[in-house]
């Protein structure tokens, strides 16, 4: 892990903060994201610490939506060198960054960031572990999902026909990913998206058991834990 958490730090201090600020948020998008990054380094790190001894040898993950809080951990299982590490995001802009950072301090680091959709990424790749950390629960995605999941609008000011729009399109995304998913596998997930894979496991009659120990998210601070799907 000490390779990985010094890669990190290397590619962070070469990070244009200003211009992924500007991704993250609407005002003061550098300071808010620079303070926001010994948890990006911790947080990253203690998900790698708890991720990487569950993951076999010679498989591959698939990162949906993987971005900034990621980066620690999938350099880490990266740099392990025996797996397989596909990053799709589809913010092109945090993807040039990032990429741009990561050839700069890890150039030899097998990870760069694709801007493309996850369910067309590496086709023809089997996967036995998707990361799907707050996905399902992006504000700029999923609004009213993300309003509902955290509670932030009473149940009477619902906007139903949205709502119902929002969840069969989450509905749809959550399928093609499990599809790619090979069993057994693992998905790397929020507490709050726990669901949408409990779901997806009841339709094709798969189990999924949920592991006791739990991260904190690096930017949101949703805890983060990992699902065996059998």
């Amino acid at each position: 892990m000490n390779a990985a958490r010094e890669a990190t730090r290397a590619v962070l201090d070469r990070l244009d903060w200003a211009a992924l600020g500007d991704v993250y948020f609407h005002e003061d998008g550098e300071q808010e994201l620079r303070e926001r990054r010994k948890a990006v380094l911790g947080c990253g790190m203690a998900l790698a610490e708890l991720l990487l001894p569950q993951l076999p040898r010679g498989g591959a993950s698939l990162w949906v939506g993987a971005g900034l809080a990621e980066l620690p951990v999938l350099l880490a299982e990266a740099l392990r060198g025996d797996r397989t590490v596909v990053a799709a995001n589809l913010r092109a802009v945090e993807c040039e960054v990032l990429n741009a950072a990561l050839a700069a301090a890890a150039p030899h680091a097998p990870l760069r960031f694709c801007a493309e959709d996850a369910r067309t990424a590496a086709p023809g790749q089997v996967f036995d572990h998707l990361g799907c950390v707050s996905l399902f629960t992006d504000p700029e995605s999923w609004p009213l999902l993300s309003d509902v999941a955290y509670g932030r609008i009473p149940p009477v000011l619902i906007d139903v026909e949205r709502f119902v729009a929002e969840r069969d399109a989450a509905r749809a995304l959550a399928t093609a990913l499990f599809e790619r998913l090979r069993r057994p596998g693992l998905v790397t997930t929020t507490a709050e998206e726990v669901s949408w894979f409990l779901e997806q496991a009841d339709l094709v009659g798969a189990s999924i058991e949920a592991g006791e120990e739990l991260v904190e998210a690096a930017i949101v601070g949703d805890p983060i834990g990992v699902l065996r799907v059998q």
